[in-house]
């Protein structure tokens, strides 16, 4: 089966977002494309809303719960996350329900319930545990967080199914074990509970899922319905268990009077890191409940939201939809209870030095000092990039200091194989960067100045040669100078000017016709010899610093533009001759 969040390999384009942005560094790069490492993943969703391209995808839920309905008619009922107060608060809910319902649904009930038999089970098991730290089982990736990466909590976890399950489990004591049930919500993870709970919760779909449901059967907007005041959630409506998609509001279900014990809240699976970092049961000297969320500000900011609207006012949307009082019905006979087993990942620290430092020299990184931590490759430090590659989560060219050494060392070497005079001049009128032959053509009083500072960076152009007026007026009007004969000192030139960043860099190839003529075939061979070896090199950089890919690519190509016309030149003086 499909798992709940994949890649379509055409869309990535190897930006390694994804990976800066993952949580817990489950993404692999192989042929330059990210794919999701599916034991790693918790599954918090958070790289489908980073991916700039979209590449990071949902599984689609709805052909399978539209499939759920045509084969079991009367017998489908939806179980509607709390959070829907936050996403269709200016629908009146009667005729969110009538809605849902003209779908198919028999009838439509509040995930909330299941919320509030789940606090009274928690508070029942805290009540009666010896234990010093307890943390809340509600959210599934934070669950499937401490079983990979925090084993040594797995027993702290409140031994209790998450709402979902809970509320499943009282729907089909009410109506039937036979019954079929489809979750919506705003949470991802909840298609791997559905997925490993599937004789409970057949299909869970997204809020996003539903509302493209309802107006692929022209049920939208919905706001534009009447209400319809005989609609109405089943079996009754939620009580303060509505207040669990919000930062401690689970916490307000629970009656903190039975036993004294500190009671938190957190939300943002960064935040929730670091509050289990070496958190150790035994230097607590009291009791203590976490209430954790992966998602800041609850799950009313989950992955698959339907809009981005202040997170202050969708929890004042939910706490104004909070009722108190005692339950409609008792459900504390039902058995919620679980165990959690840990899921431990592999240790990545687990390479000697010399392994890492092997890696490390593999991307030209041999000191502390070329270890710039710069996180272009998705990962925090150098380090970590390097146990990645050891890994085989990540590949050598995603380090962008590398890849750019590279390209520059490439274009170093064709500058100078190049056999005809390169400078490439800024706007200030300063050398960038020049070969050895467009010295050699200047004299050897230049030469031997060159000699001893290779590519004369810096120096300014009236220094090296008498050409300044014509780079003067190409930075002037922005125009390039093709073919230009100058004779100067008894020596006739061909200077060609080109833009590599108009106003801001050219490149200029001087041409000896004092010499006899180069093949032009040779030279062409060449320079597409070089594209073809190194043109996959500087894409990749493109990416990464757009700059070198472009002043790479307009080089060769002007080289071969320059040479065309060269014949052409050479001939017409030789005629002239």
């Amino acid at each position: 089966m499909l798992k709940p969040i994949y890649t379509e390999p055409e869309n990535c384009q190897d930006c390694y977002k994804c990976i800066r942005e993952c949580p817990v560094k489950a993404i692999m790069v192989e042929g330059n494309k990210a794919s999701i490492i599916e034991e790693r993943c918790i599954y918090c969703g958070h790289c489908t809303q980073v991916c700039p391209t979209g590449a990071k995808k949902v599984r689609d839920g709805l052909t399978r719960a539209k499939f759920t309905l045509s084969r079991h008619p009367g017998k489908v009922y939806m179980s509607l996350a709390p959070s829907y107060v936050s996403e269709f608060g200016d629908i009146p809910t009667s005729s969110l329900i009538a809605a849902i319902k003209r779908l198919g649904f028999t009838g439509v009930s509040e995930t909330a319930l299941g919320a509030e038999v789940v606090s009274a089970k928690t508070e029942e098991y805290i009540g009666e545990s010896s234990g010093k730290i307890h943390i809340s089982s509600a959210c599934p990736v934070i669950v499937d967080y401490i079983r990979k990466y925090v084993p040594s909590l797995v027993d702290n976890i409140t031994p209790i199914v998450s709402p979902m399950l809970a509320h499943a489990m009282m729907l089909r004591e009410m109506y039937g074990e036979d019954i079929k049930i489809i979750f919506a919500g705003p949470c991802i993870s909840k298609k791997t509970e559905s997925d490993h709970f599937n004789e409970l919760v057949d299909v869970a779909i997204t809020f996003r899922d539903l509302i493209e449901w309802l107006e692929s059967e022209g049920e939208m907007p919905i706001k534009d319905l009447s209400e319809k005041p005989e609609e109405a959630f089943i079996p009754f409506k939620s009580r303060i268990g509505a207040a669990y998609p919000i930062e401690g509001g689970m916490l307000a279900g629970i009656n903190k009077h039975r036993k004294p014990i500190h009671y938190m809240a957190f939300s943002g699976i960064d935040v929730i890191k670091s509050v289990l970092n070496e958190l150790n049961p035994d230097e607590c000297s009291g009791p203590m409940f976490l209430e954790l969320l992966a998602c800041s500000g609850g799950c009313v900011n989950g992955p698959a939201k339907l809009n981005s609207v202040s997170i202050a006012r969708k929890r004042y949307d939910i706490i104004g939809s909070c009722e108190t009082g005692e339950p409609h019905k008792d459900f504390s006979h039902l058995n919620l209870s679980i165990q959690f087993n840990s899921d431990i990942q592999k240790n990545t620290q687990d390479y000697t030095e010399i392994e890492i430092k092997g890696a490390l020299a593999t991307v030209g990184k041999t000191t502390a000092e070329d270890e710039l931590n710069c996180s272009s490759c998705g990962y925090d430090t150098c380090r970590d990039f390097a146990v990645a590659m050891l890994n085989r989560r990540a590949e050598d060219n995603m380090c962008a200091s590398y890849m750019r050494k590279i390209a520059h060392d490439k274009a170093t070497v064709l500058l100078q194989k190049i056999p005809a005079g390169v400078i490439l001049v800024n706007s200030d009128l300063k050398v960038v960067d020049m070969n050895r032959n467009f010295a050699a053509y200047m004299g050897d009083d230049l030469l031997s100045v060159y000699d001893l500072m290779p590519g004369m960076t810096g120096a300014s152009i009236n220094k090296v040669c008498s050409f300044e007026p014509f780079f003067r007026t190409a930075f002037a009007t922005g125009e390039e100078l093709r073919e230009r004969r100058i004779t100067d000192n008894g020596k006739t030139w061909l200077l060609s000017i080109y833009n590599l960043q108009p106003n801001r860099q050219v490149f200029g190839l001087l041409q000896s016709l004092n010499e006899p003529s180069v093949k032009k075939e040779w030279i062409l061979e060449k320079a597409r010899e070089v594209i073809r070896n190194h043109m996959t090199t500087v894409q990749k950089v493109a990416g990464l610093l757009g700059e070198n890919a472009a002043y790479t690519d307009s080089t060769l190509r002007s080289i071969i533009e320059a040479y065309d016309q060269k014949e052409a030149a050479n001939k017409e003086l030789f005629h002239e001759s």
